[in-house]
C-alpha cells in the first residue's frame, strides 16, 4: 500500500487568508486608482492650454480610456502589492474603458493566476542612470 504523501503549505488558509486576499485586493485597487489619478492630472498637464485637446477631441474619443501602454506601467504596482511584476500578457488588447474596469479585470487574473516564477512575464523597469 503506498505511504500517503504529506503537502506542506507555507500559505495561510481557512478565513485568515481569505482576509488577507480581501485587504491585499483592497489595498491594490486603492493603488492603482491612486496611479490613475496621478497619470491623467499628468496628462491634462500636458494638453491643457495646448490647443491640442480640442483639435484631437475626435482621436480621444475613440481611444479607450486606459490604453494598455499606460497599464503596463502599473507593473511595479502590483510587484509592491503580490510580490511579482504585471504579466503582460493578462492586459486586455486595446486597453480599457475606465481604471475600474482594469481594476475588475487585472486584480482577479493576477491575485488568481499562477504563484511567483509560474508563467509570468512581467514587465521590465527601465533604470535611471
Amino acid at each position: 500500500m503506498p505511504t500517503p504523501t504529506l503537502h506542506i503549505s507555507t500559505q495561510p488558509s481557512g478565513p485568515e487568508s481569505g482576509q488577507q486576499d480581501h485587504l491585499r485586493r483592497r489595498r491594490l485597487s486603492q493603488a492603482l486608482r491612486a496611479w490613475w489619478s496621478q497619470e491623467t492630472n499628468d496628462w491634462d498637464a500636458l494638453v491643457e492650454g495646448s490647443g491640442a485637446e480640442a483639435a484631437a477631441s475626435d482621436l480621444w474619443d475613440s481611444m479607450p480610456a486606459v490604453d494598455s501602454k499606460a497599464v503596463a506601467r502599473t507593473s511595479p504596482i502590483f510587484e509592491e502589492h503580490l510580490g511579482r511584476p504585471l504579466d503582460v500578457q493578462c492586459i486586455r488588447p486595446g486597453g480599457y474603458q475606465s481604471v475600474e474596469d482594469m481594476i475588475h479585470h487585472l486584480v482577479p487574473a493576477m491575485m488568481d493566476g499562477p504563484p511567483p516564477g509560474k508563467g509570468i512575464r512581467g514587465v521590465k523597469q527601465e533604470v535611471d542612470s
